[in-house]
């Protein structure tokens, strides 16, 4: 059975890494759906954005404001976190299965602090979650 993103509606492609670790990737807003313990690898991994995070920031934040998405896995609705390092970057994560969805771009944003997420951070301030 194929799995739809909880954004666009469109398909997911099964994507790996180094270590053989799979995630999805949305085919048409290129969001990503992934395990918690994925995404740590990815951080540790040189270079890994460049081959999964491919979609632009600006395609990423046409789709951000729709989070009120249920989980692709176990269709429990999904809730809205925090990164806790740059409070900037807000995602979704299933409070049942525990994956996570980020949008376009923010793979990259989180993997990277810059002084740009710097200042965002400082503007953003404390978030509700």
């Amino acid at each position: 059975m194929s799995v739809s993103c909880p954004k666009c509606g469109e398909s997911f492609e099964t994507r790996s890494i180094a270590g053989g670790a799979e995630l999805q990737r949305c085919s048409h807003c290129l969001g990503l759906f992934l395990a918690p313990e994925v995404l740590w690898q990815m951080r540790q991994q040189w270079m890994t954005e460049a081959f999964i995070d491919v979609g632009h920031p600006s395609l990423g934040r046409r789709y951000n404001p729709i989070d009120n998405i249920d989980c692709p896995d176990c269709h429990t609705r999904m809730s809205k976190v925090t990164d806790p390092v740059q409070t900037h970057i807000r995602l979704e994560s299933c409070p049942q299965c525990h994956k996570l969805f980020l949008d376009a771009g923010e793979f990259t944003d989180i993997k990277f602090k810059t002084l740009l997420d710097k200042v965002r951070d400082l503007f953003a301030g404390e978030r509700d979650v």
